[in-house]
């Protein structure tokens, strides 16, 4: 049987388990036969008060209580009682992920085979405890079986329905906004071009103004340029200063940087002509060369390169955001993601004596220490703002799905029972279970639908304006923007008040069902009733003529 999530198999299992205890307790203390003792007691009750106190209507009265009784073992042979051809053990419960662009084929997790989640350990720890699959604690009444596996066949049809018609928009969104830079060594060549490329290039740009640049320095950062505009100046991997005459094509880093060879065409400042004999004389090249900016940013073990591609995360992300969305070109597809692994890093101006290990005084220090403090507490506050977004809920959604079934299977044994083995139970049952499994539908609906406004709302180069607005919103640079806020609740408007429309169609369905059931009982009942009161005349004019 095929379910909806990993929790699923699990809360599944263990929702028919405590039905099962909650059944046995029922049917162990005997008050099991209590609906039919009231089904007994209410039938000569009924005849009773309507006057019947003649032998002609006792036929009327037991075929009434007999056709109650007939209906009460079905539903009690169907819903309540339980038998090895319909436990869970004699099925294979399971959940195949949708495929996204991190994962094309994703593997099926199933109960028997392991789901490799957390879910696998909780399993064997309970199963190898009191809840023991060998015993009678998984079996499933067979209306309750028939219900679950109806709902999980018509959710996988549509499931497969829809596997490839949504893109990974939101996971793309969710991945960008947690990413992060582990590598130390990496951020310290950030910090290093933040501060010894990007800086001076950008003081310089300053000091230029733009109407010194050249035509296509001006085109670059003009505001009609939809591509780059004036905000390109802002990161250290501006195509203003890689381009432009005078900025990362002639200045160079402060000190060696490691990947980069000697260049004796380039790197003059390391020859020495010294007397023999002199102090000079001893001196070695050192390992690596003085790249300039843009060899250090543009070439293929450059800074650039290694910041879209330095761990597997952010190679998932690139690949993902790669079949999610469309790029004008490949050179701005790498800058997106720079751009964003620059946010992450977060990189400050250091002078180079920092750089080169020289400390600062201590006053220097503790005005640092108070700075610091207030940044971490500025990057807690966005964390916790960025906690309360939109994947938190799209996960945590079917965990309350599968945790409600859950709670429905343990409670529809005892339900049935209470309600004195009503027919209405049956069918209010099955409809339940029906609506909140095929909440997974409304949630398959809801992304499928997001994907494509946003396809709609970012249309063209929807990678680089959709990535960058992340970035932006990320860096705290500006607040989420109107397009950004409309997906958000249309999304959480989608996800939540779906299933709940759904719901409340489908209780208003019940609701007419448990009416169309009355009405089919009623021209039984009225019969009964009239019998009853026509029995009741005879006897009293029976009584009148002996006078």
């Amino acid at each position: 049987m095929q379910l909806d999530s990993y929790l699923e198999i699990f809360t599944t299992m263990y929702g028919w388990a405590f039905a099962n205890i909650l059944g046995e307790i029922i049917t162990g203390t005997g008050i099991i036969v209590l609906p039919f003792a009231l089904i007994v007691f209410n039938g000569f009750k009924d005849a009773k008060e309507n006057g019947v106190g003649a032998s002609g209507g006792v036929m009327g009265v037991i075929e009434s209580v007999q056709t109650k009784l007939i209906i009460a073992m079905f539903v009690l042979s169907v819903c309540f009682a339980t038998t090895p051809a319909t436990s869970l053990m004699s099925i294979n419960l399971s959940y195949t992920p949708p495929a996204s662009s991190s994962d094309g084929s994703p593997q099926t997790g199933s109960r028997d085979g392991g789901t490799n989640s957390g879910f696998d350990r909780a399993m064997a720890d309970a199963t190898n405890g009191s809840m023991s699959p060998t015993g009678s604690l998984y079996y499933v009444p067979a209306w309750w079986f028939t219900a679950m596996a109806i709902s999980s066949g018509i959710n996988n049809a549509a499931r497969d329905g829809l596997r490839s018609a949504g893109r990974d928009i939101r996971m793309v969104e969710d991945m960008a906004r947690t990413a992060t830079i582990e590598d130390p060594r990496l951020l310290a060549d950030i910090q290093r071009f933040y501060s010894e490329c990007f800086i001076p290039a950008r003081s310089r740009y300053l000091q230029l103004g733009p109407d010194e640049l050249s035509g296509s320095g001006r085109a670059i950062v003009a505001d009609t340029n939809k591509d780059y505009g004036p905000t390109d100046v802002d990161w250290m991997g501006s195509q203003l200063f890689r381009k432009e005459p005078g900025f990362y094509d002639t200045m160079r880093s402060y000190n060696p940087v490691a990947g980069f060879a000697i260049d004796a065409s380039r790197d003059k400042d390391f020859e020495r002509t010294a007397p023999a004999g002199s102090p000079e004389a001893s001196f070695t090249l050192p390992q690596w060369g003085r790249p300039t900016c843009n060899q250090w940013w543009e070439s293929s073990n450059g800074l650039r390169s290694r910041m879209v591609d330095h761990s597997a995360t952010w190679r998932k992300l690139t690949s993902a955001a790669a079949d999610a969305f469309s790029w004008t070109s490949d050179d701005q597809r790498l800058d997106t993601f720079a751009k964003l692994a620059q946010t992450k890093a977060n990189p400050h101006m250091v002078d180079t004596d920092r750089i080169m290990g020289n400390d600062y005084d201590t006053l220097t220090k503790i005005g640092r220490t108070f700075t610091g403090a207030a940044s971490t507490v500025g990057l807690s506050i966005k964390a916790v703002m960025a906690s309360v977004e939109m994947m938190p809920l799209m996960q945590g959604l079917p965990m309350m799905q599968a945790l409600i079934l859950m709670g429905l299977y343990m409670f529809l044994p005892l339900i049935t029972f209470l309600s004195g083995f009503d027919l209405k139970i049956m069918f209010y049952g099955a409809i339940g279970i029906f609506t909140v499994k095929f909440w997974a539908v409304m949630w398959m609906i809801a992304n499928w639908v997001d994907a494509h406004l946003i396809a709609a709302l970012y249309p063209g180069m929807q990678g680089n304006m959709f990535i960058q607005e992340i970035t932006q919103m990320t860096n705290g640079a500006i607040p989420p923007g109107y397009k950004r806020m409309l997906l958000n609740t249309l999304l959480m408007a989608m996800f939540v008040f779906l299933p709940l429309l759904w719901s409340g169609m489908m209780a208003w369905i019940g609701i007419r069902v448990g009416q169309s059931l009355n009405e089919l009982a009623r021209p039984a009942k009225e019969a009964s009733s009239e019998a009853t009161k026509a029995t009741g005349q005879a006897v009293t004019k029976g009584v009148g003529r002996r006078k």
